[in-house]
């Protein structure tokens, strides 16, 4: 399933709950509803991906140096 399709069906479902009037909706802003990345969250992701790709520099250096021995 697709990010289209994920958000589609998100709608779809917090459009039925409130026709429904069984639950309380769960979505606080149309960002959430739509999946829209706040800016703090992009440069989180980004830290994260910076952090694995100098953790996995650092393992495959840790590999090479064990090659040598």
């Amino acid at each position: 399933m697709d990010d289209f399709e994920k958000k589609w069906k998100r709608i779809q479902e917090q459009l039925r709950i409130q026709m429904s009037g069984d639950e309380q909706p769960r979505i606080s802003s149309g960002r959430t509803l739509f999946g829209i990345r706040s800016e703090g969250e992009r440069k989180m992701e980004e830290f994260a991906r910076q952090i694995e790709a100098e953790y996995q520099a650092r393992e495959l250096g840790k590999e090479e140096n064990q090659r040598e021995l």
